[in-house]
Parts: structure tokens; C-alpha cells; sequence
């Protein structure tokens, strides 16, 4: 699908949701020459705060699974119509331009301008060319940038390597997120993962501290004998118990839906 294409199926979307005021202005911004879009596009990106409300959309269910196609998983009560407006802006950009402009601003945009940019990079034909700023942006100290690139973005599992997505889980890790929520995680599982999580979950246990119980998602399937025989000394309560237990039954397959229970059960513990 060409860039083209892509922002007329977001426009048709999101122009149901606009008051004229804010069509009135995102239409104003988009129909300039682009060579002067492309100039200022940091200017309108900014200005969005000022025109488009930061509120929630509601979609139809024939809506969802329209954004769906283009985003997998897309999750309404995580996306603003300020926030959806800016991807609109970044599809505006040229596919010879946006690489540039895109990758200028981030270095001067603030904590929200971040969030939507990171959120919004998945839209954008060639969104594999942005690998290198989201492993940047993984380093990041801002709980909520972080979890625009981590949770409920397909992005991290499509375009990083193993190595920035083992440096993205192992963060989430030790910034206490929510692993459930990071799309398309089961399908990168891989050793040297479960190697290093597995070093950490015996660093932690000797210092006296807990885990996440999410963190034998992650270690399934790849348990080394060490570990093993940590575990079978020590005693455990739910959601823990239950997750170290399908750990050590080595079935090969074990449901999403599993996994994200015990991530579930974690958040109402805390």
C-alpha cells in the first residue's frame, strides 16, 4: 500500500470524529506545496495541542477493524483524536522527505509530541527505516514515551533486531511494565533473552526481591538446568506458582490468553 493510499483510509476514519473546526484546520495545514509542508511540518505537528481536542474516540466496530488492518490490535481507549491528527501530519509527508523531518523533531519535541510520534511511526509506509530512533528511544527515563514505543505498539516486534528487542523487554522489565501488553511478544521469544532474564531473576532472588511473575513468559521453553533447580527449592504463591508451574511442565504450547491472565493477575495484586 502506498503512502497515498494509507493517509486517505486514516482521513476517512478520523474525519468522522472532527469538529469543522479542527477538519477546517488539519485540511488547511495538509494542502500547502510540499516542500513548504515538509519545512513545517515540527510548526503544525506542535500547533495540534492548540486546534484538535486531547480527547478519546469512539469507533463502530466496522471502524476498529478498518484501523485494525493498518494497525494490528489498535486499542481506542489508547489513541486521542490529537494523537490520531498527528499521524495524519506524518502521512503527509513525503516518503522522500519524512525520514528526515520526522527524525529532526525528535529531537526537539516534548514528552506528548514524543508519544504520538513514536505511536505513529507504524502507520508510515516505510516505517522500518525508523528502527534506528526507536532503539534510541528505548534508553528513554519517561515512564509514558517509553510505553508508547513498548505497550500496544506493533512496532518494537515488526522492525528491531533481536538485540534491541531484547534491550526493549529487558527494560519494561526493570521499569515494572506490564509485559502483556506488548503486542506480538510471544513470537520473539529466544534464548539469549531467557538467558539474561534468568541472571536477573537469580541476581534479584539473591538480594531478597521479587520478580514480576510475567517475566517466565519470557523464560518458557527455555529454562536452563540452574534455574531449574532454584525454582524446585523455593515456594511460591499465585500468579507466580501458577506461571513457574507451566514453566516447568515444558509444555510447548501455551496459550496467549494464559500468559496474559498472569499479567493480569499481577496488576490487581499491586
Amino acid at each position: 500500500m502506498i503512502m497515498e493510499e494509507r493517509k486517505l483510509q486514516v482521513k476517512e476514519l478520523l474525519w468522522t470524529k472532527l469538529s469543522l473546526h479542527e477538519k477546517e484546520w488539519v485540511e488547511e495545514k495538509t494542502t500547502i506545496p510540499t516542500s513548504e509542508y515538509s519545512k513545517k511540518f515540527p510548526i503544525f505537528f506542535s500547533q495540534a495541542s492548540r486546534h484538535i481536542e486531547n480527547l478519546p474516540t469512539l469507533w463502530e466496530s466496522w471502524e476498529l477493524a478498518k484501523i485494525q488492518q493498518l494497525y494490528p490490535d489498535f486499542d481506542e481507549n489508547e489513541w486521542t483524536k490529537r494523537n490520531l491528527v498527528r499521524v495524519y501530519l506524518m502521512l503527509s509527508l513525503q516518503d522522500r522527505d519524512n525520514r528526515v523531518a520526522i527524525k529532526s523533531f525528535f529531537g526537539i519535541a516534548e514528552m506528548n509530541e514524543l508519544i504520538a510520534l513514536y505511536k505513529g511511526l507504524f502507520f508510515l509506509e516505510n516505517a522500518d527505516e525508523f528502527a534506528s530512533q526507536v532503539q534510541e528511544g528505548i534508553r528513554t527515563n519517561m515512564v509514558n514515551v517509553f510505553d508508547a514505543i513498548c505497550l500496544g505498539n506493533p512496532y518494537a516486534a515488526e522492525y528491531l533486531d533481536d538485540a534491541a528487542w531484547n534491550q526493549l523487554i529487558l527494560k519494561a522489565v526493570f521499569m515494572e511494565r506490564p509485559l502483556y501488553k506488548i503486542q506480538n511478544i510471544d513470537k520473539r521469544k529466544n534464548k539469549a533473552l531467557a538467558e539474561m532474564l534468568q541472571d536477573y531473576v537469580r541476581e534479584r532472588w539473591a538480594a531478597g526481591r521479587n520478580v514480576t511473575p510475567e517475566i517466565w513468559r519470557m523464560i518458557h521453553g527455555h529454562l536452563n538446568a540452574d534455574m531449574e533447580k532454584i525454582v524446585l527449592k523455593k515456594q511460591f504463591i499465585d500468579p507466580e506458582r501458577k506461571a513457574i508451574t507451566a514453566v516447568l511442565q515444558q509444555d510447548p504450547i501455551i496459550e496467549k490468553e494464559f500468559w496474559d491472565s498472569i499479567g493480569k493477575m499481577n496488576i490487581s495484586k499491586t
